[in-house]
């Protein structure tokens, strides 16, 4: 489980989540929506203190932190409990494929280089990636690359999968396969806290959807509600702009 308790950030004196309170459950899909700006991104990477939050409490498992005070040690395992795919696919560029996968597991969880390559070379062929484990990042399509990414972030074991919008950088035919990917981890009972811009799959895939507006949670529930009662004029006015630009 992964639980915030008024999560807060600020950048100077522009405060970009104000009290957020969230929880999944293990093996849910948890899906942040929203404008952009309205911090869902920062969100994402406060929950392993890619970007440090200045306040609140995290629980993942058995885990728990207080953000004003936590500790470098308590960092570290919460990095250990969660794996990020970012939308540029963040590879090294010196790597192949198979190499990317066994980094962590080589430098982090110090597994010998044949047990990571094992394991790397398996999480690779779960991503429909066998045969491209000696390539490059130069030599992969984008939707090759972030297939990487998710192998990578599969393959450390993680608690939690942080997705921020993997699909905004392909073209739409990989974007299906991206999702269609991801969907499979979902049914897969994979727990995952998921940023998108895809209405349609996010009101498919997810078990609770988020809505943030300037940093603050204006509604959350299950999907059938939140995109087909929607509460706010806010988040009405914001699917009705997705349902425009797709006509």
């Amino acid at each position: 489980m992964l639980k915030l308790e008024h999560w807060s950030k600020a950048f100077g004196t522009n405060r970009v989540l104000d009290q957020v309170n969230l929880q999944v459950e293990t093996g849910q899909v948890l899906t942040l929506i929203g404008p952009s700006g309205s911090g869902k991104s920062t969100l994402l990477r406060t929950l392993n203190f890619l970007e440090p939050a200045d306040q609140g409490l995290i629980t993942l498992g058995d885990l728990r932190a207080d953000a004003a005070r936590v500790s470098q040690a308590d960092i570290l395992k919460l990095r250990r409990k969660t794996a990020m795919v970012f939308q540029n696919y963040a590879l090294f560029s010196r790597k192949t494929a198979l190499e990317n996968v066994m980094e962590h597991l080589v430098t982090v969880k110090k597994l010998d280089k044949q047990t990571a390559r094992q394991m790397a070379a398996a999480q690779l062929d779960r991503v429909g990636m066998s045969d491209r484990l000696d390539y490059y990042p130069r030599q992969l399509s984008g939707g090759q690359q972030q297939r990487v990414g998710i192998a990578r972030a599969l393959a450390v074991e993680p608690e939690v999968i942080l997705l921020d919008e993997p699909s905004s950088s392909l073209d739409p035919e990989r974007t299906t396969e991206i999702l269609d990917l991801i969907r499979a981890l979902a049914h897969d009972h994979m727990t995952m806290v998921l940023v998108t811009h895809e209405m349609g799959f996010a009101r498919e895939v997810s078990d609770q959807v988020i809505f943030l507006d300037q940093g603050k949670i204006l509604e959350q529930g299950p999907p059938e509600a939140v995109f087909g009662h929607p509460k706010t004029q806010r988040l009405a006015d914001f699917l009705a702009g997705y349902k425009n630009r797709q006509l």
